[in-house]
């Protein structure tokens, strides 16, 4: 068999992984109708698109009216599809399909390195299923479903720099992840870390490669300040961490153990991909290989130092490991090639891929299955559908942050607040007051609260209860809250106001 042959052989087969990875994750997303909440804000914006060509810059419903501020190419890219097959359906099924293009990026990247089909191969079944990256995107119509996979492959351009057709790439591909998330500054962090590195093992720097870390580095700052210009005056340095409030803070930027590495890259990627990162560093070089080693540096060094997002970190830490891992896997193979037990790496090989698959697939799978029951429920939707039949236009419904985007999305009606607080004054004051509202024992209290933002409907779910350890809403009463909807959510309309001494 020609080598063109087996290179096709173990491309189909990694073709057949994807489409495998790909169904696997749609199958498990269409377990239920419905989306995470984080969804709906996605949901929104591709409906947007596919009906009026424009996403919704200016909103009058989220936070009760104001600007939003985001990269709009990842909406662009799902219009299409949700203007031919629904919103719903095309956020279930292309988005994990995005995701799992993860499955071929990484099979490029590790043949091109090792020249090792099969580790290649299996290194491919691996990213698809990293469990964090898994488990984070399955129903979440997340972004990263793009950037993640489109991130690597920009690296693959750039290891292939040397060759017109991938420089070309390279450039066309920074251009578009740019304009679809500023998640783009990690790949300029990495370009950098691996600039230095370079630099203090070789002496000298490749040229090119300068220039293109030059060209992605002035591109990446000049269309986020395009984009963030407001952002960036409005809160200064606090936009890094999205002008969160301090209350919910500490969970989006967690600090990274071992024990939550493991859960969310894996037992054998992370030590193995450590190996990987070791041996490099301190006793071989390769370019290629420490371009990866520089990218895992840099999301280690931003998630130590509360840059990014724990969960992004651990999709875009995983989702580097993987090659590393296949690297080292490689290593380990060559080496007991030259041992006496050479004969025995068919029995390595396999103990190695079965305890993957019992350390990170069924894990992976399990954990999307049970992330399933944070959808949101068909009470919730039928509770939403009565909001945008049942109440006036332009009217306020109180929910939890989560629900903001849910609440907008479904019942068309404006927010008291939702998760993206960019271009939001005193963000910590409106979550303490929604706090107090939910908690409230006293009536005057909870109304004045109410009033100040305006509020005609509070939504009380089955969220709102357990997020504020609350069984009922304590302050109601038939003289100034009227019962519109009662099943699994209850829906209070406000009828009082307090007025202000003169």
């Amino acid at each position: 068999m020609s080598a063109k042959k087996r290179k096709d052989k173990y491309w189909y087969m990694a073709i057949i992984i994807f489409i495998a990875i790909s169904i696997l994750r749609i199958s498990i997303s269409l377990q239920t109708q419905n989306f995470e909440k984080d969804a709906y804000f996605t949901y929104r914006q591709t409906e947007s698109i596919a009906k009026t060509l424009l996403p919704t810059y200016v909103d009058d419903l989220s936070f009760r009216g104001r600007t939003l501020i985001f990269q709009p190419l990842y909406y662009y890219l799902l219009a299409p599809f949700a203007w031919l097959m629904g919103t719903t359906l095309a956020l279930k099924i292309i988005p994990n399909i995005l995701a799992s293009l993860l499955v071929l990026v990484t099979y490029l990247i590790v043949e091109h390195i090792t020249k090792n089909k099969p580790v290649a191969l299996f290194s491919g079944f691996a990213a698809g299923t990293i469990p964090a990256f898994f488990t984070e995107t399955i129903n979440t119509a997340s972004g990263y479903t793009l950037t993640i996979p489109l991130t690597m492959y920009i690296i693959y351009c750039f290891m292939r720099n040397k060759e017109k057709t991938y420089l070309y790439q390279f450039i066309i591909l920074s251009i578009i992840l740019s304009l679809t998330s500023a998640i783009a500054f990690l790949l300029v962090v990495a370009l950098i870390i691996y600039l230095i590195l370079t630099r203090l093992e070789y002496k000298t720097e490749n040229k090119r490669e300068l220039e293109l870390i030059m060209f992605l580095t002035f591109l990446v700052i000049w269309v986020n300040i395009l984009i963030y210009k407001k952002a960036f005056l409005f809160h200064s340095y606090a936009v890094i961490w999205q002008n969160l409030p301090k209350q919910i803070l500490n969970n989006f930027f967690k600090e990274v153990t071992i024990f939550n590495a493991v859960n969310g890259v894996g037992i054998i990627p992370l030590f193995l991909g450590v190996y990987a990162i070791h041996k490099y560093l301190l006793k071989e070089k390769d370019r290629r290989t420490y371009l990866l080693m520089a990218f895992a540096l840099g999301i280690a060094m931003l998630l130590w130092f509360k840059l990014i997002s724990f969960n992004t970190g651990l999709m875009f830490l995983g989702a580097t490991l993987v090659p590393l891992f296949g690297q080292a896997t490689n290593s380990i193979f060559e080496y007991l090639a030259k041992t006496r037990i050479s004969k025995t790496w068919p029995l390595f090989a396999a103990t190695l891929v079965i305890l993957f698959v019992l350390t990170s697939t069924i894990p992976a799978v399990g954990a999307a299955i049970e992330r399933n029951k944070k959808a949101v429920t068909e009470g919730e939707i039928d509770a939403l559908k009565f909001l945008k039949n049942n109440t006036e236009e332009g009217a306020v419904v109180l929910g939890t942050i989560d629900e903001g985007f849910m609440i907008t999305a479904i019942a068309k009606r404006k927010n008291v607040a939702d998760n993206n607080f960019l271009l939001i004054r005193n963000p910590e004051e409106i979550y303490d007051d929604i706090e107090t509202i939910y908690k409230a024992i006293f009536k005057t209290k909870a109304v004045e609260l109410l009033n100040k933002y305006d509020v005609d409907y509070i939504y009380f779910s089955p969220e709102a209860k357990k997020e504020f350890r609350t069984e009922k809403l304590k302050f109601i009463d038939k003289q100034c809250f009227e019962k519109v909807y009662d099943k699994e959510v209850v829906i209070y309309k406000t009828k009082c106001m307090i007025k202000k001494a003169n």
